[in-house]
């Protein structure tokens, strides 16, 4: 079927507006922990925080912990980019009501509060072709995550933060490259992909920053 030169305006116009939707995302400072965290957690996260806003309101916030301890002489490999190990507690996120997020998987997660710990994803035959970055965040409900100490047995890590969109997958955000720490907050939007990217950083034990760079908005296309 062929196209007139007026649909393909319109089709033009149309996915251009979508883009343009998507830029409309704005990063605030989110002043103040959620309510939700337990005191425990609520102590190592920095009350800083950024707010996604877009043009119906607030999206989503994250907040990070005050330090976090890094793998001594890491050197990042093709897959993995971060000096976290997994189960290490990163930060907090809190969804927005009527906000329609998702996760990395497009898994519905319904406004609340939840904590952020840092995941790599399986080497096994249910994952070849996913992603080639192994870096990811989860995101586990506040209510069953009340210590910062780190969550280090995968199958635990993985069954809390399943309870994040009542699935039997975890809830995850990906992680991807940042070559250097950003001056300050930013978002960053990739309009092919349609994803939203915050870039900060996050303050490591020892006096030294490490790059963060996550997909807020936005899922895989696998």
């Amino acid at each position: 079927m062929r196209l007139s030169t007026f649909g393909v305006l319109v089709f033009a116009v149309l996915w251009s507006s979508a883009g343009f939707v998507r830029a409309e995302s704005k990063l605030e400072e989110a002043a103040g922990l959620p309510d939700g965290l337990s005191k425990e957690i609520a102590a190592v996260v920095d009350a800083k925080g950024q707010r996604v806003t877009d043009k119906n309101g607030a999206v989503c916030s994250v907040w990070l912990v005050k330090e976090v301890p890094t793998k001594a002489n890491f050197k990042p490999t093709l897959s993995v980019k971060y000096p976290f190990a997994p189960g290490e507690l990163l930060g907090a996120l809190q969804v927005q009501a009527k906000s329609k997020y998702t996760d990395f998987r497009g898994q519905e997660i319904k406004a609340g509060v939840y904590t952020l710990r840092y995941g790599q994803q399986p080497e096994d035959g249910n994952h070849v072709g996913t992603s080639d970055l192994a870096d990811f965040l989860l995101a586990i409900p506040a209510a069953v995550d009340t210590d910062p100490s780190p969550i280090g047995a995968f199958k635990a890590l993985s069954e809390r933060s399943a309870k994040t969109a009542g699935s039997t997958h975890p809830a995850i955000f990906s992680l991807l490259p940042s070559e250097k720490p950003a001056e300050k907050p930013t978002l960053t939007h990739n309009a092919a992909k349609e994803h939203t990217m915050l870039s900060t950083t996050i303050a490591a034990k020892g006096g030294t920053k490490v790059a963060l760079r996550m997909i807020v908005i936005g899922k895989s296309g696998e």
